[in-house]
């Protein structure tokens, strides 16, 4: 009895257009792909709508009106019961960059926030290492031709504090992520109409490579 010949594999049985699947790849009836791109489909309405959600709570956070009470990390504020942050704290508003003004457990001198995530704000605190004669400054006009405030900023950690660098005491404010610059802008036009600017008529910042002095009183 002649032995049987083994059957030649269909060169275009692997997949429907007739080349090999990879090995331990999974082959699919020729109407998955369609129903895969249906799929597809289907789905980006769904991960768009998830997008203006998430988007609206993250705008939501940085704009919140909280008024829980914040306790807020020790920070050395020498200058922080001194006249000029006791006048730039009565001048403050009850909302800043959209956000409400907070409560803050122990009321710590010099310091005040707002909405949730919160924005800090710092009065009288010590000069940093950051701060010297050729910082990079921006200056952030004040109104009625007021002179402007010269801001130091950095970024890290998801939020942005900007130094007051041109003032008798050192002003911080920090920013969470998405804030926007109205809070700086308001904050800039208090700080204009309640204390004189330290730089020199120019606009720089230092004279004879030395930083205005500051006072704790």
């Amino acid at each position: 009895m002649p032995s049987r010949r083994p059957e030649s594999p269909d060169p275009t049985a692997g997949s429907p257009d007739g080349t090999d699947p990879a090995p331990g790849a999974q082959v699919l009836p020729a109407d998955e792909p369609r129903r895969g791109m249906l799929l597809m489909v289907l789905a980006l309405p769904v991960i768009l709508v998830i997008a203006v959600v998430v988007g609206g709570i993250i705008w939501s956070n940085v704009n919140s009106s909280s008024t829980e009470p914040l306790g807020l990390a020790a920070v050395p504020s020498p200058g922080g019961t001194g006249r000029y942050c006791t006048d730039l704290a009565t001048a403050l508003p009850a909302t800043l960059g959209g956000a409400a003004k907070r409560t803050l457990i122990g009321e710590p001198d010099g310091s005040a926030a707002w909405g949730d995530p919160a924005i800090i704000l710092r009065c009288g605190l010590p000069t940093p290492a950051e701060l010297t004669c050729s910082s990079q400054l921006t200056q952030i006009s004040g109104p009625n031709s007021l002179q402007g405030v010269l801001w130091l900023q950095r970024s890290e950690g998801g939020q942005t504090t900007y130094l007051a660098a041109d003032r008798p005491v050192r002003i911080a404010l920090t920013l969470p992520d998405g804030a926007g610059s109205g809070a700086i802008q308001e904050l800039s036009a208090v700080i204009s109409g309640v204390m004189p600017s330290t730089a020199q008529a120019d606009g720089t910042l230092c004279k004879g490579g030395v930083l205005p002095t500051t006072t704790d009183n």
